[in-house]
Parts: C-alpha cells; sequence; structure tokens
C-alpha cells in the first residue's frame, strides 16, 4: 500500500447563503479525523470546531443533528487556520472519506477562501463508502449511508454522537475493520489527488439523460432480448419517460413473453452508463381499464 498509514476525515458543514456568490454555500462548521496505522490500529484523533464566517449562525436543522452550540462556534479557529493545523495531522497519511461529500465541500471551502479549490494536504484519496460497498457486495446502485453500513456489519453504535464528526471518523473507522482489508480492491480504488484530473472527476456532476435523442444515445441501447429464451424482443410500445428512465412493452417473437423494457441513462466523467431492466408487465389500473373501455366505446359509436 506504500503510504504511512491512513487519515480518516468526517466533515459537518452549514448550508447558508453567500452574498458574494450568490448562491449557497456548504460552510464548514467542524473537523473530526482518526489517523490509523497500515494495519488499522488508532494512533491519534482530531477534532476542531471551525468558526463560521459566512453564515455566522446554523440553521435550526444543523443545529438539531450535530448540537453545536454558538459559543463553540464562536470559539471555533477560522477555516485557513484550521486547515494548517489538520494538515500537520495527516502528513502523508492516505485520506479516506465516506463518500465524496466532504471532498466536495473542501473544494468548496478552498475555493472561497484562497480562489482555488486544490487542496494543500490532499496526495492520494480513497471512498471509504465505494470500498465498503464493494467489499459487502452491497448494490452500488445505492448509496449506503455510513449507519446504515454499520448496522449491517453489527456494529453497536450505543454511545456515540452521530453528526459529530469525530464520531462519525471512528464509527467509519469501524466499518473498515470489519469489512476487512483486501489489498488488491484497496490499490484499484487509491487515486492520485495531486493531479488536476482528480479534481475535474470529483467536480463533475452527474446528468441523467431524458432526451431520447441524445447524441450518446445509441439505438442498440434501446433492444432487449427475451427473459426465457434470450431473443431479441420486438418492442410493441413507443418509449415513455417515468421517473427518469424510458419504458416500453415488449415481446418475444418466439415464446410471446411479454414484458416492460426499463433503460435509464447516466451520463458520468468516465462516460455514459446504462441501465436495463426487464419487468413484469402492471396489471392495468381501475382508471386505465375505464378508459380502455370508453375509448372503445367511442371507436364503436363512430364506426356506427
Amino acid at each position: 500500500m506504500g503510504r504511512l498509514g491512513y487519515v480518516i476525515l468526517d466533515l459537518e458543514w452549514n448550508g447558508t447563503y453567500c452574498r458574494r456568490l450568490n448562491g449557497f454555500i456548504n460552510e464548514i462548521i467542524e473537523i473530526g479525523a482518526v489517523r490509523v496505522a497500515d494495519d488499522l490500529t488508532l494512533e491519534d484523533t482530531f477534532t476542531l470546531v471551525v468558526r463560521p464566517q459566512i453564515g455566522k449562525k446554523l440553521s435550526s436543522k444543523v443545529q438539531s443533528l450535530t448540537n453545536i452550540s454558538q459559543e463553540e462556534l464562536d470559539s471555533g479557529a477560522f477555516f485557513l487556520r484550521a486547515m494548517r493545523q489538520f494538515q500537520k495531522f495527516v502528513g502523508d497519511s492516505t485520506v479516506l472519506t465516506w463518500g465524496t461529500s466532504d471532498i466536495l465541500a473542501l473544494m468548496e471551502n478552498q475555493r472561497y477562501y484562497t480562489g482555488s479549490d486544490r487542496i494543500p494536504w490532499l496526495t492520494q484519496y480513497l471512498d471509504l463508502q465505494d470500498y465498503c460497498q464493494k467489499r459487502m457486495n452491497y448494490d452500488t446502485g445505492k448509496q449506503m449511508g455510513l449507519g446504515t453500513a454499520a448496522a449491517l456489519l453489527g456494529i453497536a453504535q450505543e454511545g456515540m454522537e452521530h453528526h459529530r464528526a469525530l464520531d462519525d471518523s471512528l464509527l467509519a473507522l469501524a466499518c473498515l475493520r470489519h469489512a476487512g482489508m483486501d489489498e488488491t480492491l484497496w490499490a484499484s480504488l487509491v487515486q492520485d489527488a495531486g493531479i488536476s484530473a482528480f479534481y475535474d472527476k470529483m467536480g463533475f456532476k452527474t446528468v441523467i439523460l431524458c432526451d431520447i435523442n441524445h447524441p450518446r444515445i445509441h439505438p442498440w441501447d434501446m433492444w432487449f432480448v427475451c427473459r426465457r429464451c434470450g431473443v431479441r424482443a420486438i418492442q410493441k410500445t413507443e418509449w415513455e419517460l417515468h421517473n427518469k428512465a424510458f419504458r416500453a412493452q415488449f415481446t418475444c417473437g418466439c415464446c410471446q413473453d411479454t414484458f416492460l423494457g426499463r433503460v435509464q441513462f447516466k451520463l458520468k466523467y468516465e462516460g455514459l452508463f446504462v441501465r436495463k431492466k426487464a419487468l413484469p408487465v402492471p396489471a392495468p389500473s381501475e382508471a386505465d381499464a375505464e378508459k380502455a373501455i370508453s375509448d372503445n366505446k367511442t371507436q364503436v359509436e363512430k364506426a356506427e
């Protein structure tokens, strides 16, 4: 693995409106972290409240979640000083966070205070949420929350103060220990944070394509094969957009199986991801049945 241990970082922030940016910013209000050796032995902890300079008061939601008092905020360290202190704590360690939202918040705050979104102490990075999901064979189509992971791994959470940065970083460490180290998987997920491509990828926003005529969508992306015999199915209805996915009815010309084809297109930094699924045709609702009867009656009357 070749690094001097690992630092698991967790942040708390307050969403606040910034006049200078003419928009909202996730202003960091607390840093919590644990430093562990290669064998995941706990070496040290770090906790620091960050004094806000944009939104001086917490939103009621954040105050309720974190229980951070106004007195704690007022006596906290300003952001740039907090970063200098944390840089000493990190050293040459690989930094881990549960999901990438903390890194995005750091980039946002760095950009506001320094004009650049580069994080000077971040040299190597791993998304611990992604690692644990893969180790646990969790459905990668969903984001696994820290509390969910802990529950699935059988980790006791009594006495831990959720939504406080240090406790959350300790809980993330417990999840890593229970998930276990897989050196091959670990090496494949560690990212070089010292290159521009890392920040390009982090800043890229995944887009769900809802235009069926988008140039990145190819005709063969819309093909479906029969669930029973594997023969290419015949599309029977037009595509319709439903919950940001396209769906249409298909029938197999070989075995006459009828099913609903559902396809969704996600444009990510790495490229276009196509997710296809064959579903049973839902039974018509009462309203649909009444409409069909009405339409049929209208057609009969016209014919007469």
